[in-house]
């Protein structure tokens, strides 16, 4: 794939190691930079076509590899040149190859989920007129050999039937795991993944803790010995001999209700019809006489003069006693 700049000058090295940032890897001792070239946006143009290639010889309806998507992502992108021919002196691409780490809920064997962050394989194109050189496997072993990764161990996102080919060419990845995502798993993916869980992190702390401690830790606590079975006495009255004790209540609850004593002789019920209540027994009288001679002790009152003023049947002797009053008293009222 050729391109309007320079490529040989652009990337020195037949396989480049692009990140995130592209920015253009450093150049040999003794050549020159033309003055005034952005080559960072070289570097972007490059891997725009790749991604538009790839997209288009896997029939995607648009690139997955771009400038920006390598900006916004931690992936890796691993570029071949072609050093042999040199197009009008300027050099062309091979292909290229994509990696990034990724967390995955993927499934073994067993079907059980397992949450991984393995290498992924995101994309991989090589020139149509180049295929079947040797130049893929050249770009994917030197990217085993920088990632120090072994060929089973790498999950390959929507893989095309070209790519399964040449993993099971090359590398006898032949037998998958099935999972219900895109990513394409081969057997011996989990071979390195079952290893003794690591003691978490609260529970390394606190054993480092207990280990600079110097303080002593108290002593535990020794529990009596049981009771054999043929000395244990189930509701024996030693055993329950809080029972005995009465605890009053506090008060007022320790006050009962007092209950009213029925009379001996209830009150005859009324002869009338219907349920009349019943009445309680009234006052007892008070006779006119008493009353009177109940007033001669206290001492006069306008109430008691009016009495004996309209009582016709009053005694000679209790008028006279009356009227024998003082004038200074009665003129007082």
């Amino acid at each position: 794939m050729e391109f309007p700049f320079d490529v040989d000058a652009l990337l020195p090295e037949r396989i480049t190691v692009l990140d995130q940032h592209l920015r253009p890897p450093a150049r040999r001792p003794g050549t020159t930079t033309p003055a005034r070239v952005d080559l960072q946006q070289q570097i972007m143009t490059i891997v725009d076509e790749l991604g538009k290639a790839s997209a288009k010889a896997q029939h995607l309806p648009a690139p997955i590899t771009s400038a920006a998507r390598m900006q916004s992502n931690r992936h890796v992108i691993y570029v071949l040149k072609d050093t042999s021919a040199r197009p009008a002196g300027k050099g062309s691409i091979i292909g290229f190859l994509k990696v990034g780490y990724k967390k995955l809920f993927v499934l073994d064997d067993r079907e059980a989920h397992n949450e991984v962050e393995p290498l992924c394989i995101l994309d991989f194109y090589i020139h149509e007129s180049l295929q079947r050189h040797g130049h893929g496997r050249e770009l994917f072993q030197h990217m085993l050999q920088k990632e120090r990764v072994e060929p089973h161990q790498l999950a390959i996102d929507r893989p095309s039937q070209k790519l399964l080919k040449f993993l099971n060419k090359h590398y006898n990845l032949e037998t998958t795991v099935p999972q219900v995502n895109n990513f394409v798993i081969f057997e011996g993916f989990f071979a390195h993944q079952h290893r003794p869980p690591a003691p978490s992190l609260r529970a390394t702390r606190l054993s480092r803790a207990a280990a600079a401690d110097p303080t002593p830790t108290a002593p535990a606590r020794k529990l009596p010995p049981k009771r054999a079975e043929g000395d244990i006495k189930p509701y024996s009255s030693s055993d329950r001999e809080f029972l005995k004790v009465a605890v009053e209540p506090p008060w007022p609850l320790n006050r009962a209700p007092r209950r009213a004593t029925p009379p001996a002789h209830p009150p005859p019920r009324s002869s009338s019809l219907g349920n009349s209540p019943e009445r309680g027994p009234l006052r007892p009288f008070v006779p006119e006489q008493e009353l009177l001679r109940s007033l001669r002790l206290c001492p006069p009152h306008p109430t008691a003069r009016l009495l004996l003023a309209t009582d016709p049947g009053g005694s000679p002797a209790q008028r006279r006693r009356t009227s024998s009053l003082p004038r200074s008293d009665e003129s007082r009222y």
